[in-house]
């Protein structure tokens, strides 16, 4: 399977069925059935074969979810079976039209069918779920039409994009370019026209947390929410934006929006439980755990987070049985071994905490937490010399209440 991952082209076509989750709006407000997010959750991890066994039990519960066949033709197009994924492609497209129109024509494409092809790109050019022309004549799945004379006749026929629409990508392209005066311009001159408010106010948003100005950018996020709640980015952006704030109440209402309608963005099962720890809902948190930890069972920085969840209970001993797990599967971040020299610590097994830190100061020497913990650790194990020095270190780096310990200890 892994010669199927030969070009980072596929792996996007891949992806793309997770982005395009929220074009299907009678899963909104639904939680998916466990056999869908297993499917989702092995596509992710390019476990194809046993993706497409979920896809296939799901599909077998419900004929009609036609997010999941979408996704199993996408999962046939990484795969190079072409006459599969149409067919799934052919059923998204009969009951939503337009919707998979791209993707049977980038099918038919790899079929030889040509003519098929361009009809399929005519049609996809016609919904209101075009990409930008950018894309498609980049893409290489098109290589065999950029040729044809009916590919000429196509992009000859008339113009497929709205000047509005034209000029969205362009401003796009400033933000890629770093040109941000001239996007933001681009995007104020836009937003008077009425359209596509969402994308711009979101873009705007973007273009103001490049440059430093957040108040602006959640006053733009909030309003490109508030003309498309489906704009699932822009949730995404500013449930981060009110974590980064310790707003969390704003944060999780926000991530539990963006779950609802996608319950295959996964990183927000990790982000919700890091909330509601930070809300004292324990329980809930580690459920949100559980579930992430159902679907990637190897997935080192979810058990270090359950680690954080026990230890905020005060569950010390399961938060090091987790962090162990943790490191057990990867033992170079540094802040797998501070968190556990901290859960020793407050166990009192001062000796493990002690060498734990020392790890973490070897993967990470400018940690001034880290100094400061450990320097707390060798003065209950009565090494002052060594405290002395790692409180300078904390002290040196930014944590000043070592001063204390230092004039304390250090005469």
């Amino acid at each position: 399977m892994m010669s199927l991952l030969r070009n980072n082209m596929k792996m996007k076509n891949i992806f793309l069925a997770i982005i395009v989750l929220f074009l299907f709006q009678q899963v909104t407000c639904q939680q998916k059935p466990e056999d869908y997010l297993k499917a989702m959750s092995q596509l992710q991890m390019e476990n194809y074969d046993s993706s497409l066994h979920y896809f296939n039990k799901a599909i077998a519960v419900n004929s009609s979810d036609y997010t999941a066949i979408f996704n199993r033709g996408m999962l046939y197009y990484a795969m190079s079976e072409f006459p599969a994924a149409s067919k799934d492609f052919r059923l998204v497209n009969k009951r939503f039209p337009g919707k998979a129109s791209l993707m049977l024509s980038k099918t038919e494409a790899k079929l030889n069918h040509l003519d098929i092809a361009i009809k399929y790109l005519r049609e996809h050019l016609e919904s209101n779920y075009k990409i930008p022309e950018k894309e498609i004549l980049l893409d290489p799945d098109f290589n065999k039409l950029e040729g044809t004379l009916e590919w000429k006749k196509l992009w000859r026929e008339k113009e497929w994009y709205r000047p509005n629409e034209i000029e969205l990508q362009e401003a796009r392209y400033l933000m890629n370019t770093e040109e941000h005066l001239e996007a933001l311009n681009a995007l104020q001159a836009l937003e008077k026209q009425g359209s596509n408010r969402s994308l711009i106010f979101q873009y705007k948003a973007e273009i103001y947390l490049h440059t430093g100005n957040k108040k602006a950018a959640m006053e733009e996020l909030t309003k490109s929410i508030k003309s498309d709640y489906r704009n699932l980015e822009a949730l995404n952006l500013r449930a981060n934006m009110y974590y980064e704030q310790d707003e969390f109440e704003d944060a999780l209402s926000d991530c539990k929006n963006i779950l609802r309608q996608n319950p295959a963005s996964f990183e927000h099962y990790i982000l919700s439980a890091k909330l509601k720890n930070e809300l004292n809902d324990y329980d809930g948190a580690l459920k949100d755990m559980n579930t992430y930890l159902e679907l990637f069972p190897a997935a080192h920085n979810s058990f270090y987070e359950t680690g954080n969840i026990h230890f905020a209970q005060g569950r010390y001993l399961n938060a090091i049985a987790s962090y162990n797990r943790a490191l057990g599967l990867y033992e170079g971040n540094a802040n797998y071994y501070y968190a556990r020299g901290r859960a020793y610590a407050a166990t009192g097994t001062h000796k493990y905490a002690e060498r734990d830190f020392s790890m973490s100061l070897d993967l990470d020497p400018l940690s001034a937490d880290t100094w400061y913990a450990k320097g707390l650790t060798d003065m209950e194990l009565g090494h002052r010399e060594k405290a002395c020095f790692d409180f300078r270190k904390a002290m040196q780096y930014g944590i000043f209440e070592a001063r204390d310990y230092i004039e304390e200890l250090c005469k």
